[in-house]
């Protein structure tokens, strides 16, 4: 049976590795250190359920504006950098778990032939790290991060759209997925005419998060991002 797609499009944080010990616990820790209260861990995923805070230093620095504490930006970035990516990658960063199967899931993938990129809004070097740490960066040639998005990243479609013009082969965007797992996500790769695919992320309950991926366009919504082999190959 032939496929309808030809290119595969990732994000990171909840579909490649778990971020809910790392970012998500950063964004807490930042949050209470700057408003001297615990932060509610269901804020971090009520501001991504608005849209637009795909940005987690943006997010952090929402939810202390929220609680009515006035710091410079600047300030809560380092605050959270300090935590999140520490002095030399020895932060939270480094205890983040794989959620795919990248040997097994990203192999197939690539040896199946689909040309495949990395459109994160993580930085660059913390991107590449991550990719360098569990050896996938051999099956991502194009990384766009959060500094190639020339500010306008997801739900604006600029970062799948730029990272679909660096691929080794032309593409059609009707013939290219992108596996995410926000709304913003999903309709950032609609408007870019692409084929949404919704990972619900371990940490998340998949019924009420698929219903959300889906209100945003999410063409399937999968458990496990390692379901993409199978969904792809299946496709006509």
């Amino acid at each position: 049976m032939g496929t309808r797609f030809d290119a595969v499009l990732w994000d990171m944080d909840g579909v490649l590795v778990n971020v809910s010990g790392s970012y998500r616990l950063a964004i807490e820790e930042t949050a209470a250190a700057f408003t001297g209260k615990p932060t509610d861990p269901g804020a971090v995923q009520r501001f991504k359920n608005m849209g637009g805070y795909n940005n987690d230093w943006k997010l952090t620095a929402a939810i202390i504006a929220e609680a009515g504490v006035t710091v410079p930006y600047d300030e809560v970035v380092e605050a959270f950098q300090l935590r999140y990516k520490g002095p030399n990658f020895d932060g939270l960063i480094a205890s983040e778990p794989p959620i795919i199967d990248g040997a097994k899931t990203l192999g197939a993938l690539a040896e199946a032939g689909y040309a495949m990129a990395l459109v994160t809004g993580r930085p660059d070097a913390e991107a590449r790290w991550t990719l360098q740490r569990f050896g996938w960066d051999r099956f991502f040639p194009i990384v766009v991060a959060m500094e190639a998005q020339e500010g306008k990243g997801k739900p604006d479609p600029f970062p799948l759209t730029k990272a679909m013009g660096l691929l080794g082969k032309p593409v059609e965007p009707s013939r290219a997925v992108y596996v995410g797992d926000t709304g913003d996500d999903m309709i950032a790769a609609r408007a870019a005419g692409m084929y949404a695919v919704g990972v619900v992320p371990p940490y998340l309950d998949f019924e009420s998060h698929g219903d959300k991926l889906r209100a945003c366009g999410a063409h399937a919504v999968l458990r496990h991002p390692d379901e993409i082999v199978d969904l792809v190959a299946q496709a006509e």
